[in-house]
């Protein structure tokens, strides 16, 4: 599938709403009439739809910080509001794991990135947001009224991608592997949504049973896991694993996920640690939706980002 389809089957909502409020007040910190106001105004509206307004709207106020301070807050709580309208987010039908079905759920599209005044930004044009540790993670995705996604929501996603015979590079299921997106060591870095490997192997989109895409779920950079199995109300590992855990146990798909990327062992124990999931640019054939280890909760690295979802 060419990179030209990808707008048209994006999913966006806004988690607080239209903003319109946010808007309000900030054509209300400028001198009504004046040029200043038809020119924000203008690009308000255009930032709806035009990133690029988005960046001269930041820039603006960024720029007149020192100045007018009240025009500027208004204009960042404006631009916040704008780019919370506009996350790329798509939704994973209801889905069996491990026995136990998963509701279906709302999830960025794409990892994280990080918008102007250090709100998430979840786009194909964003780089993933990396080199942050677990609890700030945590912290972004609440304060843009999401969640970081938790085990049992990244096991669906990957059970999911795993039925479908369009991610496996053998066109059925169990024929070949499942495409690992970019995990080759050919670019130096994550890369944003819209970057597409000159590698065929690279794949980075994976198709949902709904038809949606979704992409990075292996590859590129690892995803911070809230562990909802495992772990302790904060989502940190509390216990080794156990031989049923869905964690590790794939049951009768056993067969087919064993190139799906490395996995801990019943017993193994990451205890006090938070998990990550996928892989990363140059993580090779360990790259894989299954594929799941730790760090620690503190740890930030340029290899390890974090995706997002609507809270259940």
């Amino acid at each position: 599938m060419s990179n030209h389809l990808i707008p048209h089957i994006d999913q966006r909502i806004a988690p607080h709403g239209s903003g319109a409020g946010a808007v309000a007040d900030a054509l209300m910190a400028l001198p009504a009439g004046s040029m200043h106001h038809d020119l924000m105004a203008r690009l308000l509206v255009a930032a709806r739809t035009d990133r690029h307004a988005l960046a001269a709207l930041a820039a603006y106020a960024i720029s007149c910080a020192d100045e007018a301070p009240d025009r500027a807050h208004a204009l960042r709580e404006a631009v916040i509001a704008r780019i919370l309208e506009r996350q790329h987010l798509v939704t994973v039908p209801a889905t069996v794991v491990g026995g136990e079905l998963v509701p279906s759920f709302r999830v960025g599209q794409y990892l994280c990135g990080m918008g102007v005044f250090g709100t998430i930004q979840i786009d194909p044009w964003s780089a993933p947001w990396t080199a942050i540790c677990y609890r700030a993670a945590q912290r972004a995705c609440a304060a843009c009224g999401l969640a970081l996604l938790t085990e049992r929501q990244a096991l669906a996603i990957a059970c999911n991608i795993l039925r479908q015979p369009v991610n496996w590079t053998g066109g059925k299921i169990g024929h070949g592997h499942l495409y690992r997106g970019l995990h080759r060591g050919l670019g130096e870095g994550p890369r944003p949504g819209n970057r597409r490997s000159t590698c065929p192997a690279e794949r980075r989109w994976h198709l949902l049973s709904n038809g949606q895409m979704i992409f990075d779920m292996a590859g590129n950079a690892y995803s911070w896991i809230f562990d909802d199995v495992q772990g302790d109300a904060n989502g940190v590992v509390a216990a080794a694993f156990a031989a049923e855990s869905p964690s590790i146990h794939r049951g009768d798909e056993s067969a087919v996920t064993q190139d799906a990327g490395p996995a801990p062992g019943a017993d193994d124990d990451y205890r006090g640690e938070a998990l990550i999931r996928g892989g990363h640019w140059c993580s090779g054939e360990t790259a894989g939706v299954f594929h799941l280890r730790s760090e620690d909760v503190d740890h930030a690295d340029l290899d390890i980002g974090f995706r997002a979802a609507m809270p259940q």
